[in-house]
């Protein structure tokens, strides 16, 4: 297995890099086991000021980093150094708050005075998707690291060059050497490094299958896991919504990055009456959507990861033509010689469709109509997903009264599902378990120690 750097626009190769040995591989485990034996007792002044030079160093290189990320994936550059600047969020957040997040709570306890303690544990192995390169690798490392672990970073085989610059950035904002080590590893040594004690847990962020095969030999050394899965997010539009607003964000949440987001919008539910309304709205800024070379600044959609994944997309649109949907916008491929996908917009769509019961990762996406509100929530739950969900109503009280309703991790009102450093982000059912950010995530993978003391 090789990891290979492919630019999706020009169609060429970047670099290419062989795998780690298992000598390579078992030896940066010691050294990173080593620098964590020191990192834990690093004065927490000391961490918070590297996590805000970090933060700085994220904001000033951007333009650079993402043009790397645009490079091996084919995301927009705006949307591309968008992404690393939203890195540094998590650096900030993280140096603000470190202190308030270590410090041992004291307890009122029946046997004595009694004192949590949140304590590093070793070693955490982050496998990393290559949709959000930078963000889903920091919003993992962030935390980790803060609380006094260090990591190893197996990230996706076509994201090297991403995967050595985060490992580069973060030693040259002033981190001790081996906190975070980037590895080339394929994914027969995955488990030889889970199976290592100095390794106390995993993060993986990608599919519902990938999620199962990390989980299950996780569980086998009886290691923590944290999983961040695939997603079928619905946007629900009710009759007393503001328009305007609601399609703007489905048409940002649903094609940013050219739909290749577990946390994009997957369905979108309109209730009667504003339908047509809503349709024609959604419709004609989709049109609108300026396609073309990522490089360009105002550029919105440029070309998907890999011919492959729009291939796998275009199956997915014609067995949902085939069963009886049809497509109002798009529906095709856009150049004949680059992976680019014209954005979608389906409607008349059988329940069994695939770009209703599977996940769709592109610039496709489904719209449907219905009538009652209590309804629509038993429709919106009816998927193996439950990352996130948006609901549309001037009305808050019924917002917030159907968001309890939604079985996800995330409910969005009057907005679209995004990830923030001060609010725990997961999702439920094949979209994973466990939390990133916030506190609950900050938490993870530290010990929560109990010291009572008698009297």
């Amino acid at each position: 297995m090789a990891y290979i750097s492919f630019d999706p626009w020009h169609q060429r190769e970047n670099a290419r890099f062989d795998t780690l040995s298992d000598l390579q591989l078992n030896n940066i485990v010691d050294e990173v086991y080593r620098a964590w034996d020191k990192w834990r007792n690093w004065p927490l002044e000391e961490r918070s000021a590297l996590l805000e030079v970090l933060g700085k160093l994220l904001i000033e290189e951007s333009s650079k980093h993402g043009k790397t990320i645009t490079s091996e994936i084919g995301k927009t550059i705006s949307q591309a150094t968008s992404e690393v600047e939203k890195c540094a969020t998590a650096c900030f957040y993280y140096s603000n708050n470190l202190e308030r997040l270590l410090a041992p709570e004291k307890r009122a306890s029946s046997s004595g005075e009694g004192y949590v303690r949140y304590e590093p544990q070793g070693i955490i192995l982050g496998i990393m998707p290559w949709n959000f390169p930078y963000w889903q690798a920091f919003r993992f490392i962030i935390p980790v690291i803060a609380g006094g672990n260090t990591v190893l970073l197996k990230h996706a085989s076509n994201v090297p060059l991403c995967s050595e610059s985060i490992e580069k950035i973060i030693l040259k904002a002033g981190f001790p050497e081996n906190i975070v080590r980037n590895i080339f590893a394929d994914y027969s040594q995955v488990e030889k490094v889970i199976s290592r004690p100095e390794v106390r847990g995993v993060s993986l962020t990608g599919s519902s299958e990938a999620g199962k095969k990390i989980a299950s030999v996780a569980g086998s050394y009886l290691k923590k896991t944290v999983m961040e899965l695939g997603g079928s997010d619905p946007l629900i539009v009710l009759k007393d919504a503001d328009l305007e607003a609601a399609s703007d964000a489905a048409v940002f949440s649903r094609f940013q990055n050219c739909g290749q987001s577990c946390i994009a919008t997957k369905r979108i539910f309109v209730q009667s009456g504003i339908f047509d309304k809503f349709l024609s709205l959604l419709v004609e800024k989709v049109r609108q959507i300026r396609i073309g070379d990522p490089y360009d600044s105002e550029t919105f959609i440029g070309p998907m990861v890999s011919e492959n994944a729009l291939n796998s997309l275009q199956i997915q649109v014609e067995k949902t033509i085939a069963m009886g949907a049809e497509i109002l916008t798009g529906g095709k491929r856009h150049y004949a010689d680059r992976p680019v996908y014209a954005p979608t917009v389906v409607i008349e769509i059988p329940e069994a469709s695939p770009v209703v019961a599977e996940e769709t990762f592109g610039p496709v996406v489904p719209v449907m109509k219905f009538d009652n509100v209590e309804d629509i929530i038993a429709d919106a739950n009816r998927t193996e997903y439950g990352l996130g969900a948006s609901l549309w109503t001037r009305d808050l009280n019924t917002g917030l009264r159907l968001a309890s309703s939604i079985d996800a991790g995330i409910v969005a009102i009057n907005g679209f599902v995004r990830s923030d450093p001060p609010l725990p982000f997961g999702g439920v059912k094949n979209s994973g378990y466990g939390r990133e950010l916030s506190d609950e995530g900050f938490r993870e993978f530290l010990n929560t120690k109990t010291v009572t003391v008698f009297h």
